[in-house]
């Protein structure tokens, strides 16, 4: 199994730093993904979200591979909690950051998923992109209960309020999720400042650029950087590649 990706991340107009992080690694034949966006309004999100990524993908590349994956990426996600805490206790300074986390094991043509938070996961897959995770903020919540229309939800002052986020709590439990791709099919893996853009026209773009990643995320960073954009936008996007593909990881 091959896969191609892209990546790219970018401050944008309004913030004035990135909190952003995001890293690719190979385990084996498998390829981990993580993507975390360090909460603004707290101290030190740009540490938060590198402590997250970084502690969750190095447990993984050292456990990987392996059969019980979902067991290994809960562990993962408690590791890159922990290591979060620890760093508070240690730098007193850093009292209060945190960071969102979201993460992607691709073993042949099988998906797993943990998530923690508001970035998202995607399957592009024929002619559909397909959301594979629920944002773990007030939007959400008031939209699965039936308060708020899809369109509301958009727009709602509750997309920034998390109910879930690595740094709160001692133990924490992230959904875990396992998908069937085909090959051809992509995954991305987006902070909120990048799909908050997936309007009409980039979704029709990112369906239409599965064949050149460089040139979709390049598209995609432009759009991050440009006046619509309200936060630093990050997006990671990875191609299901045959074996015979001379290309790829």
């Amino acid at each position: 199994m091959r896969y191609s990706y892209a990546q790219g991340s970018v401050t944008g107009p309004v913030r004035s730093n990135n909190e952003d992080y995001l890293d690719v690694i190979k385990a084996g034949d498998q390829l981990i993904i993580g993507v975390a966006d360090g909460l603004g309004g707290c101290p030190y999100g740009e540490i938060a979200s590198r402590v997250a990524v970084d502690t969750a993908l190095g447990f993984l590349k050292e456990e990987l591979p392996c059969e019980d994956i979902e067991d290994k990426m809960d562990l993962a996600f408690n590791k890159a909690n922990v290591a979060i805490l620890k760093d508070c206790a240690d730098e007193p300074e850093h009292i209060g950051m945190c960071s969102t986390l979201t993460v992607a094991v691709l073993s042949g043509l099988e998906i797993h998923i943990g998530h923690y938070g508001d970035c998202r996961a995607y399957l592009v897959s024929d002619n559909e992109l397909i959301r594979l995770t629920s944002d773990h903020n007030l939007a959400e919540t008031l939209l699965r209960e039936g308060k708020i229309t899809e369109e509301e939800a958009k727009v709602h002052a509750g997309r920034s309020n998390l109910i879930k986020c690595l740094g709160e709590n001692m133990y924490i439990r992230p959904d875990l999720n396992t998908y069937n791709a085909k090959y051809g099919d992509c995954v991305i893996l987006a902070t909120d400042g990048m799909y908050s853009l997936f309007d009409e026209d980039t979704v029709r773009d990112i369906l239409n650029g599965r064949d050149d990643l460089d040139a979709l995320v390049d598209l995609l960073m432009v759009r991050g950087a440009s006046d619509d954009s309200k936060d630093n936008s990050t997006v990671a996007v990875i191609r299901f590649d045959s074996g015979d593909e001379e290309d790829g990881v």
